[in-house]
């Protein structure tokens, strides 16, 4: 990695580029890390890896009973804990997460057969090639097998376990896995209940054969990412853009003390009205708090954009604007 930085600090940085960033999916996290030279490619492997690092962090923070940095979203899309949604998106993120655990249940009361066919379905979806269900048992057993072929060179051969169980998969379990591996293979454990933090040693231990974790959680997280097993539903939510239009939002600003002469053509006649400050319009001896409301009142109620609708006259140049220049100022 170009500047030496673990994938957690590459994907903290990340994410910690706008204050505005919600949720980024790990495959975007890699392409931008790689635009910046953070990373010397973005290949699936490497944005896997980031995915691995942010996953294994908020594994070992729970174990350890301490709150992570980051958030898994599903569906590939992590953010960090300090821009948690709030309001309505808090809630569809809760909506999801009870969603998650009836499909995390779905999965323990499947066949055993039927749960090794799905994983090699979704390491098909992760670009796996020549996925094969092995079908073997016992102390060790190899249940799915493919090949990550990356830029038509590099080719990994993956020997999967998979474990339907509630309890924690220990140390004992990892090494049978990685016991079972042949050379050049590496090994990947599937499970969906959890890792103990003795087995997440024993996966990451840098002199022997490696070994990759994917806990019930971050198995669901890719059922959703790739739409299986649930129903995608799409929620437009509208907030107002203060930027874009110049309808009339009321700004906290107080009234400098001049009053100035503004007026307003409505159905071939002249009103007049007195402006303090953008909540303040007086109109026939009554106190408005917005140019709209004054507004409004010209015109029997009907909606109107006040900053437009009132117009005043410049006292140097004598040219005449909308009053929406009045707060401009």
């Amino acid at each position: 990695m170009a500047e030496n930085l673990t994938y957690l600090e590459i994907a903290y940085k990340i994410l910690g580029e706008k204050s505005g960033l919600k949720q980024m999916h790990y495959r975007d996290l890699a392409n931008r890390a790689f635009e910046l030279g953070l990373i010397e490619s973005d290949d699936l492997i490497v944005a896997g890896n980031i995915a691995s690092a942010i996953n294994a962090d908020i594994r070992k923070s729970k174990a350890q009973g301490t709150q992570s940095r980051f958030i898994s979203f599903g569906r590939g899309l992590y953010g960090l804990l300090e821009h948690e949604p709030k309001g309505i998106f808090a809630d569809i993120r809760n909506k999801n997460q009870e969603v998650k655990k009836q499909l995390l249940e779905a999965l323990h009361a499947m066949h055993p057969s039927k749960f090794e066919e799905l994983v090699g379905e979704v390491l098909r979806n992760l670009g796996f090639e020549n996925v094969q269900i092995t079908g073997k048992t016992g102390d060790g057993g190899i249940d799915v097998t493919g090949e990550l072929i990356v830029a038509d060179i590099i080719k990994n051969n993956v020997s999967v376990q998979v474990k339907r169980w509630r309890s924690n998969v220990q140390r004992a379990s990892i090494s049978e896995l990685r016991g079972s591996l042949r050379p050049h293979q590496t090994g990947l454990f599937i499970t969906t209940s959890d890792f103990s933090k003795q087995s997440v040693d024993e996966a990451e231990d840098p002199y022997k054969a490696p070994i990759s974790l994917m806990n019930g959680n971050e198995f669901v997280d890719l059922l959703c990412e790739f739409g299986v097993g649930i129903i995608l539903e799409k929620v437009t939510i509208l907030d107002l853009d203060k930027n874009e239009i110049n309808f009339d939002f009321p700004e906290l600003t107080e009234s400098d003390g001049k009053e100035i002469e503004i007026f307003a053509n409505y159905k071939d006649r002249k009103y007049f009205a007195i402006y303090f400050s953008p909540t303040k319009i007086i109109y026939e001896n009554e106190v408005y708090n917005s140019p709209s409301g004054a507004g409004m009142k010209v015109q029997n109620g009907l909606p109107v954009n006040g900053w437009r609708f009132w117009k005043f006259t410049d006292a140097k140049t004598g040219k005449i604007h909308p009053i929406e220049r009045l707060r401009k100022k």
